[in-house]
């Protein structure tokens, strides 16, 4: 039989392995505490769940949606972007998909022939490497490292790569460090993609989950030419993970392209869902500054519990992780190992994100502060 050699390149999704290894456990009797998936452990509002299941009386609900979503869900995200960030969005700025995850792989070959160049972080989100790969694409890794903020060094890549590349993505508030971009940067890689003619990509999938203090930014906030994409989810902000609903905004030629791709692909995301998402959008500031506080307060008291223990954490200011490095004398592997064996307690390894993630290891806070508190403090002194 003859089948796509693209494939052999790819690895199993890691957290699939992940929750494989947790299910075996289970079934062998060990409580198991899973600090390692970003899946939110937090009640959908019920103003969400009442839209959700009102939608499913009224008529029409199980048609095809519109493929590029429906209109009163993409009016709800421009006012969203113009309230948010003051950021002004056309409808056909606006592209509805199931979960952002889907963007980020059909914005590829709206963007990129096969044998183009797309630049990657390292470390990230290991979705933006392997869809490179499975549409035929190189990908040029570009180190994220902990002197600068986890920030890429933009004067590192080649010119021949700049020169050769059609797609470039960025991820802030960043996964797996919790690192954020300021407007300097931002400004920056717009600057240089403009130059070069390289479509930069935001995966902005924790845009709304940083510090309190803390003012939500966005990378079209800077792209004064609209030359720019973010992607964005309900998953997160929203406890949204299984309706699969997300979008993409910014430049509308390459907006196009990714609907291109979406109507021969999928259908569009079911009617109700997207209807649940409106109403997602129309939750007061105070919820979203809610969510925040609940995952401040449970990442100080994980910092202050791993202090306690000699594990070092990066003092990152978003997303609900934290980036902690692997005690002296014990690889990834072993230190995550031990954890399971001896504690029961789920974590990611940091290569699971490229190279540079050896000597680190990602805690997801989708815990109770209760559950992170007596799971943590079990943990010998390293």
């Amino acid at each position: 039989m003859k089948t796509n050699k693209r494939i052999n390149s790819i690895s199993e999704y890691h957290f699939k392995k992940i929750e494989e290894l947790k299910t075996n456990l289970i079934k062998a009797n060990k409580e198991i505490v899973d600090l390692s998936i970003g899946d939110p452990d937090l009640k959908v509002n019920t103003k969400i769940t009442d839209e959700l299941i009102l939608s499913l009386s009224k008529d029409n609900f199980n048609k095809y949606p519109p493929y590029e979503g429906l209109n009163e869900l993409k009016k709800e995200i421009i006012k969203y972007y113009d309230e948010i960030y003051n950021v002004s969005l056309d409808q056909d700025e606006v592209l509805i998909l199931i979960g952002s995850k889907e963007g980020i792989s059909a914005v590829i070959p709206a963007v990129c022939d096969i044998g183009d160049t797309v630049i990657n972080p390292m470390l990230g989100y290991p979705v933006y490497e392997t869809c490179s790969k499975l549409w035929g694409c190189k990908s040029y890794n570009i180190s994220l490292k902990e002197e600068n903020s986890y920030l890429p060094n933009l004067k590192e890549i080649p010119k021949t790569i700049l020169e050769e590349s059609k797609l470039f993505f960025i991820n802030y508030p960043n996964n797996p460090t919790g690192a954020t971009g300021n407007s300097a940067f931002y400004k920056e890689i717009i600057d240089l993609c403009e130059k070069y003619s390289i479509v930069l990509c935001n995966d902005g999938a924790y845009n709304e989950i940083i510090n309190p203090f803390g003012k939500s930014i966005s990378l079209l906030q800077f792209d004064k030419k609209k030359s720019c994409i973010e992607f964005g989810t309900f998953s997160k902000i929203y406890n949204m993970t299984g309706f699969r609903l997300g979008y993409a905004v910014g430049n509308k030629a390459v907006i196009n392209g990714i609907s291109k791709i979406k109507s021969n692909l999928d259908s569009g995301q079911f009617i109700p869902i997207q209807k649940a998402g409106i109403e997602a959008l129309k939750l007061d500031r105070d919820y979203v500054n809610s969510i925040r506080k609940i995952y401040y307060d449970r990442k100080i008291l994980a910092k202050d519990i791993l202090k306690q223990k000699n594990i070092e954490t990066f003092p990152g200011n978003g997303t609900f992780y934290l980036w902690c490095k692997v005690p002296q004398k014990l690889t990834s592997d072993e230190f995550c190992e031990q954890l399971i064996k001896n504690y029961g307690i789920v974590v990611t390894p940091g290569y699971c994100f490229g190279k540079l993630g050896y000597g680190y290891f990602r805690i997801a806070l989708t815990k109770s502060e209760e559950v992170i508190n007596r799971c943590l403090s079990r943990l010998e002194t390293y």
